[in-house]
């Protein structure tokens, strides 16, 4: 397709929800704009787990060798007490295909994601740019971004974030407090083959999560506890391998978990589509924040490159997310639940997960890391 006759797609936001989104719809056809309010990109975050349905995702973008640059590769997640350290569960992560679970470090991901996005001349990224209005019309969308001229284009992606200015300018719901707060640590401590992987200590109200960068020599841990609580007294009691963790780690600040009403932000419209945290921020308990925001990415690509008038593409493609993302949220709050759950009612648990074979415990996430991404096809001239 000519490059004059190719839809013209504007993106609000960055991160990772933003640069996949590029990828993905020019992987398809479409002329893409990418709008940053920062002035430049740093890195930023924590650590992220990718789970195998965002190793296919990323895989569909064409990045599945630089995918084997970065991370820590791991088959299982070992659930421990939070009191004694006593392994409670090993919880196989590799898809039934062997799709295999990595851990990382943010900015490695949003970096490879980075480098693809300006190695595309037919994508144009501006840092800087932050959105200050929107109009939808018949016809498409009218954008103003900082220090620029008007913007019109027909599909217009708010990946801007769980703080999302699309979200205010359209008049939805803010984001809300789930009552969580995550307090991250980096622990800086070789980390050998055989080092353990991915581990989670649970207890009553909170738990802490582990799991190496990727850089051989650090870890990043998270703290989830009640926000009410703004340091890591609650966890002084704890296992002593992990207060060695707390007492050796550099504080890398403590975030409030928000959420956002995914259903009204998911609501299809003529030219406007919300993906990632601007459409579903949801709380760490799944680690599946990248994961659904890679998804939504090759999703709408595939969706809007159908051949159907937009608007109908933009209905389909909330068709297909909507209950995923509604089932992604339900694990959510189930994982919130079980984790936290106090003497005697995690006793229960613990007997429970004890008599759990691999197998068992692997099913119960088929639906999750089994997704398949769809074929990204060029729009048709």
């Amino acid at each position: 397709m000519a490059d004059a006759l190719r839809p013209r797609a504007l993106i609000a936001g960055a991160g990772i929800a933003g640069l996949a989104a590029a990828l993905a719809l020019d992987k398809v056809g479409y002329r893409v704009a990418v709008f940053e309010r920062a002035r430049e990109l740093e890195e930023v975050g924590a650590g992220l787990q990718l789970s195998p349905n965002a190793i296919r995702a990323l895989e569909a973008l064409g990045l599945a060798a630089e995918l084997q640059s970065v991370g820590v590769a791991a088959r299982d997640v070992t659930l421990r007490s939070g009191r004694t350290g006593a392994v409670l569960a090993r919880i196989p992560v590799e898809a039934s295909d062997g799709t295999g679970y990595r851990s990382l470090h943010r900015a490695a991901l949003q970096a490879m994601l980075l480098r693809a996005v300006r190695s595309r001349e037919t994508i144009d990224l501006r840092l800087g740019a932050g959105l200050v209005d929107l109009t939808e019309t018949e016809r498409g969308v009218d954008l103003r971004f900082d220090g620029g001229e008007p913007e019109t284009a027909s599909l217009f992606v708010a990946a801007d974030g769980v703080h999302s200015r699309a979200a205010s300018r359209l008049g939805l719901k803010p984001p809300r407090h789930t009552g969580a707060t995550a307090l991250r640590y980096l622990v800086r401590r070789p980390v050998e083959p055989t080092s353990p992987g991915i581990e989670a200590w649970l207890g009553p109200r909170r738990h802490a999560v582990s799991y190496p960068l990727g850089d051989g020599e650090s870890c990043n841990l998270v703290l989830i506890q009640p926000e009410a609580q703004p340091d890591a007294k609650g966890f002084q009691n704890w296992n002593a391998e992990l207060r060695a963790g707390i007492d050796a780690g550099t504080a890398l600040g403590t975030w409030p978990i928000l959420t956002v009403d995914a259903r009204e932000r998911m609501m299809p419209r003529r030219h406007v589509v919300f993906v990632g945290d601007a459409a579903h921020a949801m709380a760490p308990y799944a680690a599946q924040g990248a994961a659904m925001a890679l998804e939504d990415a090759v999703v709408l690509a595939a969706c809007v490159s159908s051949g159907v008038p937009l608007p109908a593409s933009l209905s389909r493609f909330a068709d297909l997310r909507r209950p995923r993302i509604a089932r992604v949220m339900r694990r959510v709050a189930f994982h919130r639940l079980v984790y936290h759950l106090p003497t005697p009612l995690s006793l229960a648990r613990d007997l429970a997960l004890a008599q759990r074979s691999p197998t068992s415990l692997r099913a119960d996430l088929a639906w999750l890391y089994d997704w398949m991404p769809p074929r990204l096809a060029p729009l048709r001239d």
